[in-house]
């Protein structure tokens, strides 16, 4: 059976599980698969229906013992040099780049002028 805490309680006294304050007293830290073969870290997420304790593997990186569905989103880099980083990596397609842009801009208008010269609307 699993301990479960909860801060928050009802009118009549039973717990709220579905809170997101809802945790597992005593998680289980490890977890062995591949027939005992391999033993890891456990993730530490809750089921808010079952109240049970997560089945998967915690990620290497995750420091508060989470699987990949409940670490939660990257809140993105921190520093400059990891955001000038992130946006030089980010260039996936040249015709987006900066400098892309910048000459198709240049030729539009370069076509609106002749155009306009021509008298083509």
């Amino acid at each position: 059976m699993t301990n479960i805490k909860s801060n928050k309680t009802t009118q009549h006294g039973a717990r709220q599980y579905g809170s997101k304050k809802c945790q597992i007293a005593d998680p289980e830290p490890t977890l062995i698969t591949a027939g005992g073969r391999i033993k890891c870290r456990r993730c530490a997420g809750i089921s808010s229906r079952t109240k049970k304790q997560c089945r998967h593997p915690a990620l290497k990186t995750s420091k508060a013992s989470r699987c990949k569905w409940h670490a939660g989103a990257s809140t993105g880099p921190r520093t400059k040099k990891g955001i000038e980083a992130i946006r030089k990596a980010n260039t996936t397609f040249g015709s987006f780049t900066k400098e892309a842009m910048a000459e198709r801009k240049r030729k539009f208008a370069e076509l609106k002028n002749l155009a306009a010269v021509l008298g083509i609307d």
